[in-house]
């Protein structure tokens, strides 16, 4: 191989596996598609990647030159939309269709493609997420109307980080603490709702149990370090959204006093299968998938939520979500073979609706005030077996039908 080559070559990888990082690939997969795709290219390659770095190490076969590079990266966020054009670049490179100065060049017009939906809707999205999520927990209309106003609210302060850059690293606390700080205010005045529940309904998209489920599966396929890393980044994106909505409630208390509310156990009916189509689409939009994918995902949440019901039913609740996962998982990888797209599309609609990141917040707030933010609440033992019944279900589901390898 021409040094010229070998050079093009090793910076493609480098770009490859940066970006798809960047689109939120788990580091167990990522590392393989790019072990994969440089076997193919002609080189022999080895990769470490977590959370906020990557390692790449490469080598030409039959010699015992090497090439280290390292790179510093900010944590992974979702855009399913641009991971999905991404692997289809992956798969024209290795069918021969591009060379790799076009590939390099498609790739860098990826990171520069256009949402797929405007910020009004997205706008929308982060209200409806709260609002249904309230819906869920057994929240009147009340509530319903507070907690949506919360997620606006919320993704406000995420669209005031792109012309003020510095407020990106303290965004989730202070979102906390104005929506605990402002809700405690109405409800001072007279208005009748369950101030907590607002609270969380409004922090909801951060709330971090998809990616504390995605750190418990990268350490059961024993990648220890970025299964640990992404468990304790979830873990302090907890604390942090916590300590916000105390000290905003503790800065209200200065000021006037917050009646307290009784609380009403949550129960399933018609209206909770709404409110889970509204997560769903909400989900959709956040997740940035594209329409063309949007109805498969959409799908997916419906079938975990009436998946995970069914499974209540013959299982303790705490273990229902293996077969919500087993199902989903089964479902994803099935499309990725049939459809050729990543099994991130229609999995993390579908998951994200089984975890239960929000046990966690309630159970910290539990377990530091001694109060319940809802009537129907699991132990901390409950909660760390449910997280281990999704990933159980997804092992499963990899065993019974195993997802395209690049997926």
């Amino acid at each position: 191989m021409q040094p010229s080559e070998l050079i093009q070559l090793r910076r493609f990888i480098i770009e490859l596996g940066i970006s798809l990082h960047a689109y939120g690939a788990p580091s167990h997969r990522l590392e393989k598609l790019l072990q994969e795709v440089t076997e193919v290219l002609g080189l022999n390659g080895v990769f470490l990647v977590t959370p906020t770095t990557m390692h790449f190490l490469f080598r030409e076969k039959n010699s015992d030159e090497e090439y280290m590079h390292l790179e510093r990266l900010q944590p992974n966020l979702l855009d399913l939309n641009r991971l999905a054009h991404t692997h289809k670049l992956v798969d024209a490179v290795l069918a021969k269709q591009l060379d790799l100065p076009q590939a390099r060049t498609q790739l860098e017009a990826i990171k520069h493609l256009p949402d797929p939906y405007p910020r009004g809707l997205v706008l929308l999205a982060w209200g409806v997420l709260s609002a249904s999520f309230a819906v869920v927990c057994g929240a009147n209309m009340t509530e319903v109307i507070m907690a949506g106003c919360a997620g606006c609210f919320a993704y406000g302060l995420v669209a005031l980080t792109r012309v003020w850059p510095r407020l990106e690293e303290m965004l989730e606390p202070l979102t906390a603490l104005l929506i605990a700080f402002l809700s405690s205010g109405l409800a001072a005045l007279g208005w009748q709702f369950n101030v907590p529940l607002v609270i969380l309904a409004g922090v909801i998209a951060y709330i971090p149990g998809l990616f504390m489920t995605i750190g418990l599966r990268e350490l059961a396929a024993r990648h220890v370090l970025s299964g640990t890393a992404r468990i304790m980044d979830a873990g302090m994106m907890v604390f942090k959204l916590y300590f916000g909505a105390v000290f905003g409630l503790a800065l209200a208390a200065i000021w006037w006093t917050v009646p307290t509310v009784v609380i009403q156990p949550a129960e399933i009916t018609w209206v909770s299968y709404l409110a889970v189509l509204g997560l769903s689409l909400a989900l959709l939009i956040i997740f940035k998938i594209s329409w063309r994918d949007a109805p498969w995902g959409l799908f997916a949440g419906l079938i975990a939520y009436v998946s995970t019901s069914l499974g209540a039913q013959v299982f303790e609740p705490s273990l229902a979500g293996l077969i919500g996962a087993f199902v989903v998982g089964i479902y994803a990888n099935a499309y990725s073979v049939l459809k050729n797209r990543p099994t991130s599309i229609v999995l993390l609609p579908g998951i994200v609706l089984l975890v239960p990141g929000s046990k966690i917040y309630i159970g910290l707030n539990n377990f530091v005030t001694g109060q319940s933010i809802l009537a129907n609440t699991m132990s901390g033992a409950e909660v760390l077996l449910a997280f281990m019944a999704i990933v159980a279900g997804l092992m499963f589901a990899n065993m019974v039908l195993p997802p395209k390898r690049r997926h």
